[in-house]
Order: C-alpha cells, then structure tokens, then sequence
C-alpha cells in the first residue's frame, strides 16, 4: 500500500481512538420509535375491498356450482376483471376456497372516477377443482387489482394474477 494509503487507515484509526477516548457527551438515550397502528381503511377503501372480496364470494361460489360465467359478477367487476373472472368460470367444479387478507396499497378518491389499487396474496391450496385430472398447480401468488368508483358504485376493473411463488 502507498505511503499515503497506510496515512489515511492511521488517521483514520487515530480518530476513532481519540473519539472513544473523549469524555462521554451527554445525549440523551436513545428510544425505540413508537409504532402505531395502521390507519383504518377509509369508508371508500373499505368500499372497494368489499367489492374485491365480494368478486372472490362469487366467483368461489359459481365453482362450487359448475357455472359458466356468474350473473352475479357484474356486481362486483367490470372490463378486463370482469372478463378473467368470467373465463375463470368455465364449468369445471371446485371445492374449498382460497385464502385471501387483501389491503389497500394506493388510493385516488379525487375526481368523479376514485381508484383504489389492492394487493393481495392468494393462496389457493385449498381450493381444489373436482376432477384431480385437470387440477393445476396450487399455492400463494401475488394478485393485483384495481377498484373503480363509477357513479357510486365500487366494481373490480382490473385483476392481475403472477405465478405460484410470487408472495
């Protein structure tokens, strides 16, 4: 090492030992920061996650039934989710349900269109089709949506699911 580099560690090590060396300032003891509990979800947060949940109730229950497609989801979903949803539904007979714990991760309730994007991680182990023949793989994934206000009503406009693994 060059002559400068080992004078830089030596300054370097001397000013550490002088600092420890110093007489204690004193400062007060440091405290843990309080955490505080999330906020709860606004009546419009809250608004949509009903709307979220309530797309889920529907769509597990048109699987317990066999169902093709669900009059019921339009309640709850339009445009893109409303189509995957629908093509989630395509007869095939399940049983169980998924688990879900979903929450509000950004919010624009400006305007006459407010938007509230949820995150969940779906973990559909226990959701299993009848015929164990066309049964898929199963575990937790990352679901992404996004509410829609539309003249006072809260629908599911968009509903992105990755692959198994992604939460």
């Amino acid at each position: 090492m060059p002559v400068t580099g080992w004078a830089a560690v030596a300054a370097v090590a001397l000013v550490g030992c002088a600092a420890q060396e110093s007489d204690p300032i004193d400062e007060p003891t440091p405290t843990p920061p309080t955490l505080t509990a999330p906020a709860n979800p606004s009546p419009q947060e809250e608004a949509a996650l009903d709307a979220y949940r309530g797309m889920w109730a529907v769509v597990v229950e048109g699987s317990h039934e066999g169902a093709v497609g669900h009059p019921g989801l339009d309640g709850y979903a339009s445009g893109q989710a409303l189509e995957f949803t629908s093509a989630m539904l395509r007869g095939v007979v399940a049983t169980g349900e998924p688990s879900m714990d979903p929450e509000v991760v950004d919010r624009d309730l400006t305007g006459s269109a407010a938007t509230v994007s949820v995150e969940d991680c779906i973990d559909d182990s226990g959701w299993h089709i009848v015929d164990t023949a066309t049964d898929g793989p199963s575990g937790s994934r990352l679901v992404t949506a996004t509410v829609v206000s539309t003249d006072g009503q809260w629908l599911v406009d968009d509903l992105w699911m990755e692959g198994y693994g992604s939460c």
